[in-house]
């Protein structure tokens, strides 16, 4: 189904890490704030000051009205990375992401929701993404947080990915010697348990047309890019026309909406 929202809708988005908002979902902010829509984003573990000032710049370009931070740290993917990152002397500075009680993590997200009183509010996929610990706390979180706030107007989506590429990023994880079964910093994040729980996504937008904003934002991200797993690399470098194949298309599920909402009508 594809969709666009109601007008005039206020749209919060919680995202895990700084360049998130971007390489996940940037060309879907584009097309709801060139709908008209007010567009916040919420960044949980954002990075240093740099990564945040070029968080703030990227969200510039996307046309996001406020940008807030927690000051989370980002998660390893793997219980190896984390043996590396406890040798780093900033490991004492805040605690990661994935390691916070979901709970803890849900009543400063709902914070934020009650102050902004969002109309929608959309965040990561249950699975993380593509397997991403932190991105799977922060969908947990925000749906414990939505659903505490008590307001039943309130619509709940997490991002979708087709079936295809999710799949296919586990199979070269796998072919990589690395586990999608023991993620995380401590073992715990189960990837394929989690995919296999969830369910396909109900909407889809049309967001093509917005991949060249989402471009524009993403080269606040060089360094970000550069270190992340080759699939990513790859498809940063190749022409907009090209990228449309994969992300031409933003796929949302419902996870939460007010009893016999048409979603026929907008999100």
């Amino acid at each position: 189904m594809s969709r666009q929202m109601l007008i005039g809708q206020r749209v919060m988005m919680v995202f895990a890490h700084a360049d998130d908002e971007t390489l996940l979902a940037g060309a879907l902010i584009a097309k709801l704030v060139s709908d008209g829509h007010d567009v916040k984003v919420l960044c949980l573990a954002p990075g240093d000051d740099d990564r945040i000032r070029r968080l703030r710049r990227a969200c510039v370009d996307l046309g996001v009205s406020a940008v807030e931070t927690l000051r989370f740290s980002e998660s390893p993917m793997w219980p190896d990375d984390a043996d590396e990152t406890r040798k780093l002397p900033t490991k004492h500075l805040s605690p990661q992401l994935s390691l916070v009680p979901i709970t803890e993590l849900a009543y400063k997200v709902a914070g934020r929701i009650s102050e902004h009183a969002p109309d929608v509010v959309v965040t990561h996929s249950s699975y993380g993404d593509y397997g991403n610990c932190d991105h799977a706390a922060t969908f947990c979180a925000t749906k414990l947080a939505t659903e505490s706030v008590g307001d039943e107007a309130i619509r709940f989506y997490s991002l979708g990915w087709a079936r295809w590429m999710v799949g296919g990023n586990a199979r070269l994880m796998r072919l990589s010697g690395r586990s999608i079964r023991r993620m995380g910093p401590d073992g715990s994040f189960d990837m394929w348990l989690a995919l296999i729980r969830s369910k396909s996504p109900s909407i889809t937008i049309d967001v093509s047309a917005e991949l060249g904003v989402r471009r524009k934002a993403s080269r606040w991200y060089g360094a970000e890019i550069a270190k992340g797993p080759l699939p990513m690399r790859l498809l940063e470098r190749v022409p907009l026309i090209l990228q449309r194949s994969f992300l031409g298309k933003a796929r949302l599920r419902v996870e939460m909406a007010p009893e016999g909402f048409d979603h026929m009508a907008g999100l």
